[in-house]
């Protein structure tokens, strides 16, 4: 009935307790669990191969390379078999033992949705805070029902570690071929914005997932190199989307404005005060992004409120 596809990469001190929780979920039916441990350094793999010795509906997916976030996670998909796909990264986890049957069962009741998604949880690593029901503590109210317009300004609030999707409408309208040749920087969004185009994209307002914030991540870089080439990413992935949909008109490229605002917060991560102010020039938020890097003191003062995070 559900395919959970567990990507990671180099995540050995939480990927037990993704698995476990997995696990430990209540259904009526059988699922299966496909793991994309992406050929990390650390001890990953030793722990999934662990679990596949241990339990009959867990696997790996076939890998003999590195394939990058997106690759992977295809390549898992194209190695399950359920009627409906969830996702849960190695760094994240289900706390609500009953999100597979919650999900599952509204989907089986709503056949004209494409995917649900939850409220959720965060984890603030740097603190170990957990902020409970996040969308509803920040009077967060997903939009439901045709919203592929939402999802494509990116205020869907659809986070990945809380959606259950349909494999049908995914096989059939998903080119993740393409996916893959154009080396997508993610997968999740993309694929909320193919599949809202030919269904009803439905929220359930309980929180069944933790999301951890605060690590080195896709969209917490510290490298600044690796930053500018994500954002080449983003930009050929833009393109692409809107060559699908005419409708949307020409494609409006929004991207350097969010690179040189990440750049700004790698400097902060980093320490580098002088690539701050470099930064700074061309950050969309300028007056506020100047103010912080005015002074070696502001810069560390700042730095100082967003390490915390």
């Amino acid at each position: 009935m559900v395919s959970i596809v567990v990507c990671t990469y180099n995540q050995e001190q939480w990927i037990r307790q993704t698995l476990d929780c997995i696990l430990s979920q209540r259904t009526d039916y059988p699922c299966e669990v496909v793991i994309g441990e992406d050929k990390g350094t650390d001890g990953t793999r030793a722990i999934c191969e662990e679990y596949v010795k241990r339990n009959t509906n867990v696997k790996l997916a076939p890998q003999e390379r590195n394939l990058g976030v997106t690759a992977n996670w295809i390549n898992c998909i194209k190695h399950s078999s359920g009627k409906y796909i969830m996702s849960c990264a190695g760094d994240d986890y289900w706390h609500n033992p009953n999100k597979i049957q919650l999900q599952v069962d509204f989907m089986e009741l709503h056949p004209e949705c494409v995917i649900c998604h939850t409220d959720i949880d965060k984890l603030y690593v740097k603190t170990n805070h957990i902020e409970k029901n996040s969308y509803k503590k920040h009077g967060i109210c997903p939009p439901e029902g045709r919203i592929q317009h939402n999802v494509l300004k990116q205020n869907g609030h659809i986070c990945a570690v809380t959606a259950c999707f349909r494999r049908d409408c995914f096989e059939e309208h998903v080119p993740v071929d393409k996916f893959v040749e154009l080396d997508f920087p993610r997968e999740d969004w993309p694929t909320w914005l193919i599949m809202a185009a030919y269904g009803d994209i439905r929220y359930i307002p309980e929180s069944t997932a933790t999301y951890r914030v605060g690590q080195v991540s896709i969209t917490r870089k510290a490298d600044y190199e690796a930053i500018r080439r994500q954002y080449q990413k983003e930009k050929k992935m833009g393109e692409f989307l809107y060559s699908l949909f005419p409708e949307w008109g020409a494609f409006e490229d929004g991207t350097e404005n969010d690179m040189w605002h990440q750049l700004l917060l790698a400097a902060y991560r980093n320490d580098d005060y002088e690539s701050a102010r470099e930064f700074a020039k061309y950050d969309k938020n300028k007056s506020k992004a100047k103010y912080m890097v005015r002074t070696p003191i502001s810069f560390k003062f700042y730095r100082s409120l967003l390490m915390k995070r």
